[in-house]
């Protein structure tokens, strides 16, 4: 299932691939410029993106290989050949912070700085990917009656939850959050935390509207394993939050 959305010559561009792309280009032009806002050079910057892009794909890719094994240990082609279809978000997440781990460690910069700048981009990446997701028409909803509910030709003629749109505008959302917060953070890394406990949140919620089969419980894995993610982001954001040196008002003259 790819969607075509034009040919440049007879180079077919993919819905999907289009929006990963464009997310990344977002992010690079924005970065680079608020870089310099914490003392990151805009080139230190550009390396950072390129080595979370790289390793977050392959990221992405191997976790959703993993988890659909069956179906892909006849066939080792299509493991590599993929065309940015069959990717996971928490591939790429984690992935990406790997990558961008270690490179901060050999570039001597402030991992958590870096990170807390790039953690509302995160966010608006993965609106991007869930709109190329509706676009190709994968990642889809649930049957449902519902007044917008849309029909995807590639599964069946049934109208669906526009699943993909609900996980867009919700990304969005937190980007929007992530942004007022960015000045006021208690702590550095406040942001890359709040960014794990909303996701978690956000994709807790939209599982509920996505085709997927329940794992336990009656809940999917990704329901699962988003619901540990956002109890932990919380507990940490508290547990740092509380270990923050208050910081003291001006001192009073002492009485003469």
């Amino acid at each position: 299932m790819h969607r075509i959305l034009f040919h440049i010559g007879n180079l077919p561009i993919y819905s999907y691939g289009a929006m990963i792309s464009l997310a990344v280009l977002v992010a690079a032009v924005f970065l680079s410029r608020e870089s310099q806002r914490e003392g990151i050079s805009p080139d230190h910057m550009l390396e950072a993106i390129i080595a979370a892009t790289v390793s977050g794909l392959l990221g992405s890719r191997i976790i959703y290989v993993l988890l659909n094994w069956d179906q892909f240990s006849g066939n080792w082609k299509s493991i590599i050949w993929g065309r940015f279809e069959g990717l996971t978000f928490y591939g790429a997440l984690f992935g990406g912070i790997g990558a961008v781990l270690l490179w901060s460690r050999w570039r001597k910069i402030d991992f958590f700085k870096l990170a807390d700048l790039c953690a509302p981009y995160l966010a608006l990446g993965y609106a991007f990917g869930r709109i190329g997701c509706f676009l190709n028409g994968c990642c889809y909803g649930r049957v449902s009656v519902v007044p917008w509910a849309v029909v995807i030709p590639a599964v069946d003629n049934l109208p669906r939850h526009p699943v993909q749109l609900y996980a867009a505008g919700g990304a969005v959302l937190i980007f929007v959050i992530l942004k007022l917060l960015q000045r006021h953070r208690p702590y550095t890394g406040f942001s890359l935390i709040s960014l794990c406990a909303l996701y978690g949140i956000l994709r807790f919620i939209t599982e509920f509207f996505r085709e997927e089969p329940a794992a336990r419980l009656g809940l999917t894995l990704a329901q699962h394993f988003s619901l540990a993610l956002a109890v932990a982001a919380l507990v940490t954001a508290l547990l740092l939050f509380y270990r923050v040196p208050q910081k003291s008002g001006p001192k009073k003259a002492a009485p003469r």
